[in-house]
């Protein structure tokens, strides 16, 4: 518990503009503003005249001299953890150069072992793992930062997936929910799994509106990377998967393919 509440006092300094010692010399009491239903409209945290001037006049947003008006999700720690994560993706803009760069130091990396050796065969395992990792990540990282730097798209987005044609509010509710809109996209494309390729293939025709490459021969190796992952290289039936260098090259030829006819169609510097 005091773990937890060490992170949400981290957390709000953070959110507040100061460090967390700052935020410890000072004195302050959150409240809500909400409706008769109990829907939290924003929370005020608003500091004591006791507190040090100086570290007060340090913090962002303030307003009436000792108060701070946050919005509900900017409360919740998810919210930075999220926002992290999309500064980290949308940092790098090479994603079909980066993409070929780690497909190739993976090719590499195989030929660290020499055929029949038994540490090639977990080697092998591995690197077929992370070919299918570098195709989500090219998906992933393309779709997010489109997304955020074309509006057309991210209307688009929003307008066509399912997640937010389930959502409804209260008209009142409409600006906190614009607000918030941002964020839950993030949410929404992070937490998509990105070698779910029906369900991408869908993402992108529908945002996009492109012509997305047949799912096939992917779909083939996105389901032995599944065997690899959760039955320790076994199919259903119980057989070994072995992984040969011929196998991984067939992976490396058919991804190539799959992937470079996306990044012409949406532009992409290939």
């Amino acid at each position: 518990m005091e773990m937890q509440e060490q992170a949400g006092d981290r957390h709000l300094a953070k959110l507040l503009g100061i460090s967390y010692d700052d935020l410890m010399e000072l004195e302050w009491q959150i409240s809500t503003d909400e409706s008769n239903e109990g829907l939290v409209y924003c929370y005020i945290v608003e500091f004591s005249d006791d507190s040090p001037s100086k570290i007060v006049s340090k913090i962002d947003r303030l307003e009436d001299g000792n108060k701070v008006f946050l919005a509900p999700w900017e409360m919740d720690a998810e919210y930075d953890y999220i926002n992290d994560q999309f500064d980290a993706i949308t940092e790098s803009r090479n994603t079909y150069k980066t993409f070929l760069s780690e497909i190739d130091q993976l090719l590499k990396l195989s030929q660290l072992q020499n055929e029949g050796d038994e540490l090639k065969k977990i080697l092998n395992r591995q690197i077929f793992i992370g070919l299918i990792g570098c195709m989500e990540t090219f998906l992933s990282d393309v779709f997010l930062k489109l997304v955020f730097d074309n509006k057309m798209y991210f209307r688009s987005f929003v307008k066509n997936h399912p997640e937010f044609k389930i959502r409804k509010f209260e008209l009142r509710e409409i600006f906190d929910q614009q607000e918030q809109l941002e964020l839950n996209v993030k949410k929404v494309i992070l937490d998509t799994i990105f070698h779910n390729l029906p369900s991408v293939r869908s993402m992108y025709r529908a945002t996009f509106d492109i012509d997305f490459p047949n799912i096939g021969i992917m779909q083939k190796h996105v389901l032995k990377r599944h065997d690899l992952v959760h039955r320790n290289g076994k199919t259903k039936d119980g057989c070994e998967l072995i992984i040969e260098d011929s196998n991984l090259t067939k992976l490396i030829e058919d991804l190539k393919i799959f992937i470079k006819p996306i990044a012409k169609e949406l532009e992409i510097e290939v």
